[in-house]
């Protein structure tokens, strides 16, 4: 049998070689075509994306094995592409991942600078949506810078547009207004309808923020048909529910349904889970609050929602869905039920990351007392809405803070501006005067009179402006709770000091200090004392700082110390005594009995960064590294 086969295989030998051949020549073939066609798929994935991120996933992930043999152009616009697709599904720790890897092999590049720009929105992007706002904030400043660089006016526009959202999102509504229409006016330049349709949808959020409902509307609209007619398909129908929650939000519920329903009809099999649990938890809310009120197809709604929040990457997002589903149950009255998604609730509450003006807490609280009262709970109902109470107060009394500060910045300037102007008529005045006196020798004493007065009068003047201007300056480089200088000039001074320190070839270190356990003070003592230990911190800082250094309140427990001329080993030995001058100093609030602090550690030296920027990336990268090795410690880069 074995001789039978031996022999068929001779005889069919150059068959055989044929069909080798053939499969052979056509690998080959492939192969080469795979090379040489290499941007027509990453042209086609890019408009795919257009429409259906998740076909371009698919297209991308269907040549990844041929990406290594690519040049690394093709590369890096590979994993751009791919950040962004992951970044529009959704799926914003795979759009991190790829970016990360692009921002990697850009470095490699001749001319990385527009794919640097571009990584960096879509990573500040991701991280953003995952709840980081400081961390995403200085990364699309680093993409701004790179389009700056470059005079590229569509990835400058875009920066801005980055930025102003990161800004309204922290509450500083007047820089986000400025920033936004700076972006807007670079946008109207280059005419770009997708640019256009992202920004006048960021400006839509920030008026609808700003309670101007109707002209938030009316950005949205615009964005709807901008991203039309870019053929946008997906971000279109982002702002047409956006448009859709402005009607809720303006208690238009039926207007708001009817979007509702035309976008529940737009959902494909490609839609993300985000935008889709979005649509069902809109439509709810509209129908228990229209007349007529339909509770159980709104609850039916609320629970089709559960089923895609499941997939949801944020986390803030599932920790609001199991309060609103609490509130629905409320509604119709199963009380017991609606405790048990509010206990789920306090689970995910206790791992959420991030406190920035978020209520949850409040929320859970308020509506907890109400369904124990409900139930008959009395006791446990009052305890419940005092604690509420006492954390809605001190929430308020940090909120009119702010406000307060916002109102006398406001009055300083209208007030140098009035004094300017009562300046400008009394010199006018003056000047008539003296053409009258002039022409009067008689009455030259009443002329020196008056002129001596007039003098008098703009002197005073001249102090009032002068003062007003110098109390502008205070307020707006100061912050209002410590007295320390505030963010924003610590900033400005960074740049400074770093220029110079780059300039004069000197060293120039900066801290990044965080408060341990900050969040347990306010828990376990209420936020006065919380604000009363930043008080004490920024006393200690400033005491230990040179004159030439300057110490100073980044945000929340965070702040950040500049030390000009100074090298690494006199910045650790600095950072190491500050950190335990803190922890065994005699603090004069009595409740706070220790404070500690866990310190990250930076140096400019021999050109090691190219911008402020990253220098203080870095310190904020030893602090979170010192945090992870237990707290109450000093990490520096080396």
């Amino acid at each position: 049998m074995l001789r039978s086969f031996v022999k068929l295989t001779f005889q069919n030998s150059a068959l055989i070689f044929f069909v080798f051949l053939l499969i052979s020549c056509k690998s080959n073939a492939l192969q080469s075509l795979t090379k040489s066609d290499f941007n027509s798929v990453l042209l086609r994935a890019e408009q795919l994306n257009n429409s259906d991120p998740k076909a371009a996933l698919v297209l991308l992930n269907t040549h990844k094995t041929e990406l290594n043999t690519q040049p690394i152009t093709n590369q890096v616009n590979y994993y751009r592409i791919e950040s962004a697709a992951y970044a529009d599904q959704a799926l914003y720790s795979l759009s991190e991942a790829s970016s990360v890897q692009g921002l990697k092999l850009a470095k490699q590049m001749n001319n990385p600078s527009i794919f640097i720009a571009e990584l960096a929105y879509t990573k500040g992007f991701s991280i953003e949506s995952l709840g980081d706002f400081e961390g995403a904030f200085l990364i699309y400043q680093n993409g701004l810078d790179v389009a700056r660089s470059m005079n590229n006016q569509k990835l400058t526009a875009r920066g801005l547009m980055n930025i102003g959202a990161i800004l309204y999102l922290q509450k500083d509504y007047k820089q986000s207004l400025i920033t936004l229409n700076q972006a807007l006016e670079l946008a109207n330049d280059i005419a770009e309808d997708t640019l256009l349709g992202h920004i006048n949808n960021e400006l839509g959020i920030l008026y609808k923020r700003l309670g101007e409902k109707s002209q938030a509307n009316d950005y949205f609209q615009q964005s709807y048909q901008y991203f039309k007619s870019a053929g946008k398909h997906n971000y279109a129908l982002k702002s047409l529910m956006n448009v859709a929650n402005n009607h809720t939000n303006q208690k238009r519920y039926e207007q708001a349904i009817s979007v509702y329903h035309v976008l529940e009809s737009e959902i494909q099999p490609n839609t993300s889970h985000e935008f889709i649990y979005s649509v069902y938890l809109g439509l709810a809310w509209a129908l228990s609050n229209k007349d007529n009120a339909d509770q159980e197809k709104a609850y039916q709604y609320i629970l089709l929602a559960g089923e895609y929040v499941k997939d949801v990457e944020q986390h803030l997002l599932k920790l609001k869905y199991t309060i609103d589903k609490a509130y629905f149950l409320e509604k119709m009255a199963r009380y017991q039920e609606a405790l048990a998604s509010l206990e789920q609730a306090e689970i995910l509450l206790e791992r959420k990351t991030s406190n920035i003006y978020d209520t949850s807490e409040l929320k859970i609280l308020f509506l907890s007392a109400k369904l124990h009262y409900a139930l008959g709970n009395y006791k446990q109902a009052y305890q419940i809405q005092t604690e509420h109470f006492t954390q809605f107060i001190a929430g308020e009394q940090v909120q009119e803070t702010t406000e307060i500060d916002e109102l006398i910045l406001q009055y300083e300037s209208e007030a140098a501006q009035r004094h300017k102007n009562i300046l400008e008529r009394k010199q006018r005045i003056q000047d008539l005067q003296l053409q009258q006196m002039t022409l009067d020798v008689d009455n030259r004493k009443a002329f020196v009179g008056i002129l001596a007065l007039c003098t008098l009068l703009l002197a005073w003047y001249l102090y009032r402006v002068i003062k007003g201007q110098r109390n502008l300056i205070h307020v707006t480089r100061t912050d209002s709770l410590t007295g320390v200088v505030n963010r924003r000039r610590l900033l400005e001074l960074g740049e400074e000091y770093f220029i110079n320190a780059q300039n004069n070839q000197q060293a120039f270190s900066v801290y990044m200090i965080d408060i341990d356990l900050y969040k347990k003070i306010n828990d376990q003592f209420g936020h006065i004392i919380g604000d009363k230990a930043l008080k004490e911190i920024a006393i200690q800082g400033q005491n230990l700082m040179r004159t030439s250094d300057v110490f100073g309140r980044f945000g929340g427990e965070e702040f950040i110390a500049l030390l000009p001329n100074t090298g690494s080993s006199e910045a650790l030995e600095v950072a190491q005594r500050l950190q335990e001058n803190i922890e065994q100093a005699k603090w004069q609030t009595q409740q706070i009995k220790l404070l500690k602090v866990s310190i990250g550690v930076a140096t400019f030296e021999q050109d090691n960064y190219t911008n402020f920027s990253a220098l203080l990336k870095i310190a904020n990268e030893q602090l979170l590294k010192a945090k992870q090795s237990g707290c109450n410690t000093v990490s520096y880069h080396e």
